[in-house]
């Protein structure tokens, strides 16, 4: 992808989105540019954890590591997004806070307790072809609010969606939608 315009920003989902997978959901906007755009969703807990994922030949704490659904697209597939204190082949810098990869490296060393401070398991991602997400936001389907660390990696994902949504000074329990537009 070229320019990232948004990338590196949340998605607040509307009441728009109120039917359908995005229901409720925060996204961090990993890339976004004039080819389209790709996501993770940080607020959509998988009934599952690390342990299902894992060799069994790792003594973890890790195994019960919850893991969030980041998107409809490639849900088989495990991802990471962790603190940037350390990097991996297949790493991805977001912003100087936040990285996403796939490397399954990063399971060996949380099972040595010697892996970035905050790592979060998701399955799977949310992706947009060109011009679509553009044209969703214009439809008031999202919001879009800074980044924030803590929102990722500390704030209960029942809670991210309005942690998020407060920064930019909105309250999402008091939007309705204009039913007509439906």
């Amino acid at each position: 992808m070229n320019k990232n315009f948004f990338g590196g920003t949340f998605l607040i989902a509307l009441p728009g989105l109120e039917e359908g997978y995005f229901k409720h959901t925060i996204t961090l906007l990993i890339e976004h540019s004039a080819s389209g755009a790709f996501g993770m969703i940080i607020n959509k807990p998988a009934e599952t954890n690390l342990s299902d994922f894992t060799a069994t030949n790792f003594e973890l704490p890790i195994l019960e590591l919850p893991i969030l659904l980041g998107g409809p697209i490639e849900q088989d597939h495990l991802y990471f997004l962790h603190s940037t204190e350390k990097s991996y082949p297949q790493t991805l810098s977001i912003n100087r806070q936040i990285s996403l990869t796939t490397s399954k490296t990063i399971l060996e060393d949380l099972s040595k307790e010697c892996a970035p401070a905050h790592v979060l398991p998701l399955l799977g991602y949310a992706g947009w072809g060109a011009g679509q997400l553009e044209f969703e936001i214009s439809q008031g389907a999202w919001l879009i609010s800074p980044f924030d660390k803590k929102i990722v990696f500390s704030t209960p994902c029942s809670e991210k969606r309005e942690a998020a949504a407060k920064q930019i000074g909105v309250d999402v329990n008091l939007i309705v939608m204009d039913p007509r537009k439906h």
